[in-house]
């Protein structure tokens, strides 16, 4: 009996083993490098960038090239009498296009939207959930700088992934100079493994605890195919230390960037907005007076508007 409970024990080990293997080299990195864009025709971006501009708005692409030497097409929208620029960051598994219509919602304010590591134009280019992303964000940043605009006047606008690059990004621009006028940020990820093990958790609910050697190796191999060490990429490290100001949104109910995630992020003090009952990516539309009241108070606190 004893020999029998042994052997079903040793087999089902043998089981597990075998399936976090399949799925940590096979199944979840492409899940981690090769999340498919929105589908998104010329026309549909030309009406979007229309409904954008509106009456008085000009929008512009130029090129820029940012980590790992990739080619980046970045839109500006230029409005007469602006603020400033605010770069759009955009979430996992999107594109520049999905949070452009946030510049609605900062009317005194040109915009600039780019895809990270240019999958718009090629979508075989990995995603690196902020591991070469904080390079382009750099690089656009560095880029409007060069074209005339000052850091001062340059606005970070970022979500989920967007929002773990922007403190990414700002750690590296700050190691070379001054700060930037803010950045507002909605629920933005601790760190990678986090991240990748809260995304398993929603998928797999309580069976992700039996996953995590698999996600471990799929963090490994991905890294060895992108070239720097995924494990390393911690936007909740990023943040200490930064002079840009920042603040930050989130939901109680968000179960991708979880609200201890971002508290961890944002650090004892922070300006963080918690609103109750919202969901990943829904505190933005849920939270009192909408989006751009919340971030109208941050700006006229930093001495900017909308």
């Amino acid at each position: 009996m004893k020999r029998t409970a042994l052997l079903a024990f040793l087999g089902a080990v043998g089981i597990w083993l075998a399936l976090n293997g399949l799925a940590g080299w096979i199944l979840l990195p492409p899940r981690l490098l090769r999340v498919p864009l929105p589908p998104r025709t010329e026309q549909a971006k030309a009406d979007l960038r229309a409904q954008i501009a509106g009456g008085a708005g000009r929008w512009s692409a130029f090129p820029c090239q940012g980590g790992q030497g990739r080619r980046l097409q970045v839109w500006r929208l230029d409005r007469p009498g602006s603020r400033g620029v605010a770069v759009l960051l955009h979430g996992f598994g999107d594109d520049g296009w999905g949070p452009a219509p946030r510049l609605l919602d900062l009317p005194g304010w040109d915009g600039a939207v780019f895809t990270f590591r240019g999958r718009d134009a090629d979508p075989t280019a990995p995603s690196t959930l902020g591991a070469w992303e904080q390079q382009d964000a750099e690089a656009v940043v560095r880029a409007l700088e060069a074209a005339g605009t000052p850091r001062e006047r340059i606005l970070l606008v970022g979500a989920s992934q967007g929002a773990g690059v922007a403190l990414l990004a700002l750690q590296r621009l700050e190691a070379h100079g001054g700060p930037l006028a803010g950045a507002l940020l909605e629920s933005p990820f601790a760190s990678l493994p986090e991240a990748a093990r809260d995304h398993l958790r929603g998928t797999l609910g309580w069976l992700e605890v039996l996953l995590r050697p698999a996600l471990r190796l799929a963090l490994w191999k991905a890294s060895r195919e992108v070239g720097l060490n995924l494990a390393d990429v911690a936007p909740s490290q990023a943040a200490r230390g930064l002079r840009t100001p920042l603040a930050f949104l989130a939901g109680d109910r968000d179960g991708i960037t979880p609200l201890t995630g971002v508290r961890a992020v944002a650090g004892p003090g922070a300006d963080l907005t918690v609103v109750p009952g919202a969901d990943h990516l829904e505190a933005g539309r849920k939270v009192a007076g909408g989006w751009r009241t919340w971030a109208g108070r941050r700006l006229r606190a930093w001495n900017l508007d909308l």
